[in-house]
């Protein structure tokens, strides 16, 4: 096996023994306490994403060429993060001061959730495109290796 993974180490995904991710021997994601930090060999810029599958999405998209969406994930993970932080303070102010404190609470609330669900239905789009992508690319490869 390990005669071949010089060949395969550009197409593959593999966890180290040290827990971090190389994803096509390019881009490593390593887990810091409670996010994910993801980066491209040889460059300076550092991503954090709070979970693996949204920085494996946006290598994968990014190693496409796929610029656009790679940085949609980028954002829309960011957003979601800062969503769920907007939750907690309002579901906290809920139960706390006068009548109409409370209700506008609910109603920030009520849009914390309703655009909790629309960044997670678009970054769902992205990573559904990251697999495609990436299941592209083994068949190919298998349509490659399997030729006479």
């Amino acid at each position: 096996m390990q005669e071949y993974l010089p060949e395969l180490a550009g197409n593959i995904i593999y966890n180290t023994v040290d827990g971090c991710y190389v994803l096509f021997e390019k881009y490593f994601i390593t887990k810091k306490e409670d996010y994910f930090v993801a980066y491209r060999q040889r460059d300076d810029k550092i991503h954090e994403f709070s979970s693996l599958r949204n920085a494996a999405a946006w290598s994968i998209l990014d190693r496409n060429n796929k610029i656009f969406e790679s940085s949609r994930v980028l954002m829309l993970d960011a957003s979601i993060t800062s969503v769920k932080v907007a939750k907690q303070i309002h579901t906290k102010m809920q139960f706390k001061g006068d009548k109409s404190l409370r209700e506008i609470s609910f109603n920030k609330l009520q849009q914390d959730l309703a655009d909790h669900r629309r960044f997670q239905y678009e970054l769902d789009k992205y990573i559904i495109l990251a697999k495609q992508c990436q299941q592209r690319g083994f068949e190919n490869e298998l349509k490659r290796t399997t030729r006479k």
